[in-house]
């Protein structure tokens, strides 16, 4: 019996803001970054590599523009391209599912590095005037696409962001070619 392996997770971590934001509902630019950094730091990713994020997404006038600072401080840090990563939320597709937020977002995410295809995040019209995605490493996808590469495995960040201050975000490596996925392998792996 072979386990289906849908995505490899290369990198995870967590923390918390703590003290160190505004209010216990406010979220923090440097808490994300700090989370973010770590995660792809853990993989061994250069951000130039990651060509998908599945952010937390609320849609709110202050969490967005904050994730999206956030994401790009991690981003600039590596590379100044624009807008080769794609950014979406299932929360266009599902509402906010609460504590099942993040463990939706990783299976929503894992599916497209399958299907190699990058899901559209539903009824965007236009951006928040706090996020100048023209000038970012990122652009929100509208409609199903091919999930092209340039010889880079494909490879996403998942974010989720909890109310007090708890940040987690994993990356994520399409898997390796059936053949190489030996009993041996010490990765981990996300599979239904």
């Amino acid at each position: 019996m072979c386990d289906r392996i849908y995505a490899v997770i290369k990198g995870s971590a967590i923390n918390n803001d703590g003290a160190a934001k505004v209010s216990y509902t406010a979220p923090s630019v440097t808490g994300q970054a700090e989370v973010i950094a770590q995660a792809q730091a853990i993989a061994s990713f250069d951000p130039e590599t990651i060509t998908y994020i599945e952010t937390h997404g609320t849609g709110t006038p202050l969490g967005d523009p904050i994730e999206l600072r956030a994401l790009e401080k991690v981003f600039r840090a590596g590379t100044n391209k624009e807008n080769f990563c794609a950014i979406g939320s299932v929360k266009t597709n599902v509402s906010h599912l609460n504590t099942a937020a993040g463990v939706t977002s990783l299976i929503k995410t894992a599916l497209a590095l399958k299907h190699q295809q990058i899901p559209p995040s539903l009824h965007f019209e236009q951006p928040n005037p706090e996020i100048d995605f023209a000038n970012s490493p990122f652009y929100v996808n509208t409609k199903l696409s091919a999930w092209q590469t340039n010889g880079i495995p494909r490879r996403a960040g998942v974010s989720s962001f909890g109310l007090g201050g708890t940040n987690a975000h994993v990356v994520l490596e399409e898997a390796p070619d059936e053949r190489e996925q030996g009993a041996g392998s010490r990765i981990y792996r996300v599979w239904f």
